[in-house]
């Protein structure tokens, strides 16, 4: 009977492990449905996309990371570069604030800013 006591606690620790393991894994982002995209209006590149890079990510000086200064093809400022992006972007601005890799990296944009980008990018990332 001795040998069953730890035998029963190597089988508790493998299943908190096992129960630790599968809820690390869970995607903890924003459905998608979240945001309303299936019945918004079409967004537009170049009234409301581009106001939200030109004002927080293509900024000159402090936190200015995609003016061109981190390599051309992270310069946002040209349409083409963003919009190969557009999945990685809409990744980073959907991550909680405080999470790795969340955007922008200094400043914040609101949750509509957010739900422009993302419905933009479900809605296939045109340059309209």
């Amino acid at each position: 009977m001795r040998t069953l006591k730890p035998l029963r606690l190597m089988l508790a620790c493998t299943c908190a492990l096992l129960i630790a393991s599968v809820a690390s894994c869970v995607d903890h982002s924003a459905p998608e449905s979240e945001f309303g995209c299936e019945s918004a209006a079409t967004v537009s590149f170049t009234a409301q996309i581009n106001p939200i890079i030109q004002s927080n990510c293509a900024i000159v000086g402090d936190g200015g990371c995609h003016n061109g200064g981190n390599g051309p093809s992270l310069d946002w400022r040209v349409f083409e570069n963003f919009q190969s992006h557009a999945l990685h972007v809409k990744d980073r601005v959907t991550r909680p604030a405080n999470a790795a890799g969340h955007m922008p990296k200094i400043g914040s944009i609101t949750d509509e800013q957010i739900r422009l980008i993302v419905c933009w990018v479900e809605q296939g990332a045109q340059d309209n």
